[in-house]
């Protein structure tokens, strides 16, 4: 299979542009608490409920644990880990995403146990006790997929636990969040992984699946994995 349809470079630019842009406009209030419309609305409720899955999953880890949450968007999750004592990594590819997360951290009293960076989910670097990486690889095509968790696998012994849409042909998510707004508010992309190629990634990258969990809530669909090295 050609890899020549994936340029690497362009897709960090794209995302770089959009996040840093009008997806940061849009995921800042729905990671935020402005006043939501009901489409908006499930989908915050959506990600949150995610959120507490994996921190759940997270919970076998001691206290004082390092965990890089690679595309940290605004911090939320980043905070809520350095509240229950874990050392954080926040990572995203947009610097005004880093900034406002920053912002938040230093509100809520945490900064000291989160370092941030801007740097994509392909170059971060590091080790730690367990990756997150949550809403990031559902922009990213397979083989951009396989590639970035790679990365993010070989930076840890422990789990990574990751969000990412399993291709489903009858709804092809064409209407994942995207088809209700208007077209200038609309995400980028969606990216549907085969389940060929999500055994391939795991596969090259030494991974096996430990649980995963199905999260629909309105608006918001999304798979839920928590990945262990063999």
């Amino acid at each position: 299979m050609s890899s020549s349809s994936f340029n690497a470079e362009e897709h960090k630019k794209m995302l770089r542009s959009y996040f840093n842009g009008q997806g940061f406009q849009r995921w800042a209030s729905i990671y935020g608490d402005d006043k939501l419309s009901s489409v908006r609305n499930t989908v915050r409720q959506g990600h949150a409920v995610m959120m507490d899955k994996a921190f759940d999953w997270l919970q076998e880890l001691p206290k004082n644990a390092t965990v890089l949450d690679a595309g940290c968007g605004t911090g939320l999750f980043s905070i809520r880990l350095a509240k229950a004592g874990y050392k954080v990594k926040s990572v995203d590819i947009a610097s005004q995403m880093v900034e406002k997360a920053k912002t938040e951290a230093i509100k809520q009293g945490v900064q000291k146990k989160i370092e941030f960076e801007v740097n994509t989910i392909e170059s971060v670097s590091g080790a730690y006790d367990a990756v997150v990486c949550f809403d990031v690889l559902i922009h990213y095509p397979a083989e951009g997929f396989a590639q970035a968790f790679r990365n993010l696998s070989s930076l840890t012994k422990g789990s990574v636990i990751f969000t990412y849409a399993p291709y489903n042909k009858i709804l092809a998510f064409q209407h994942w969040i995207g088809g209700y707004f208007p077209k200038k508010e609309r995400r980028t992309t969606i990216q549907m992984i085969r389940d060929e190629e999500m055994q391939k990634a795991m596969a090259t990258a030494g991974m096996k699946v430990k649980n995963r969990e199905k999260i629909s809530w309105g608006f918001y669909h999304t798979m839920l994995m928590n990945a262990s090295h063999k």
